[in-house]
């Protein structure tokens, strides 16, 4: 029986390049969601669409201040504390949002990690072919990104509340997000319609991202056959 050598190399190889493909996936997914996150106009526009105002008895400056704090302590590996403007925290609040933080630097470190290894290959790698090989890859992550966004899609628009909680389970292992309105009444200022909006965004980003790598992907394989 003839043993063929090159597949025990195949085998190593493959499951790099998928690794490879889902890390590459999970960070265009992290760098989407940090650039949502940081465009605070969208917040801005939930305060006067879902009239947040008369809700939370807050002005419209308090409310951005809050969001703005927080979003910059969720960010900031530094900010050893968040204090809201005329709100009362408890402690299972603080503890969940020291969580909310901890995902969102490991999304940091990932998009860094990523962004980091592009550069690195863009000014070292003199091959002709290297960005045939980029968009190649990037088109194998964005088939599994559009899994992902398939998937959340679908199960946000048959039940947002539902796809809600059950991401908050995969994320958190325990109840701390669930917080009571007296002793966090932050989360009057964040209804869940305005995660949707976000989500909405996100998964518009990702889409666009897809369109464009298979648009690139396509054009690339069709000049390498016509040469």
């Amino acid at each position: 029986m003839r043993i063929d050598k090159n597949a025990y190399l195949r085998i190593p190889n493959m499951v790099f390049k998928l690794f490879r493909d889902i890390f590459n996936a999970i960070s265009i997914i992290s760098i989407a969601v940090l650039g949502v996150l940081n465009i605070t106009s969208i917040y801005s526009y939930a305060i006067h669409k879902y009239e947040l105002n008369k809700y939370t008895q807050l002005s419209t400056e308090i409310l951005m201040d809050n969001y703005k704090r927080m979003i910059y302590y969720v960010q900031n590996p530094f900010n050893k504390e968040l204090v809201f403007n005329n709100l009362p925290m408890s402690n299972f609040g603080k503890i969940h949002f020291f969580e909310v933080k901890r995902i969102f630097i490991a999304l940091y470190i990932i998009s860094i990690i990523f962004i980091s290894v592009m550069i690195f290959k863009i000014i070292t790698n003199k091959n002709k072919d290297f960005g045939k090989r980029v968009i190649e890859n990037l088109n194998n992550s964005v088939n599994i990104m559009a899994f992902i966004f398939i998937f959340v899609s679908i199960m946000g628009v048959i039940d947002f509340s539902k796809t809600f909680y059950f991401f908050h389970k995969i994320f958190f292992r325990n109840d701390y997000w669930i917080f009571d309105p007296v002793a966090d009444p932050i989360i009057n200022a964040l209804p869940e319609e305005f995660f949707m909006i976000e989500l909405i965004l996100i998964i518009s980003l990702l889409i666009l991202f897809t369109l464009v790598i298979k648009a690139l992907y396509y054009k690339k394989h069709l000049n390498y056959k016509s040469k």
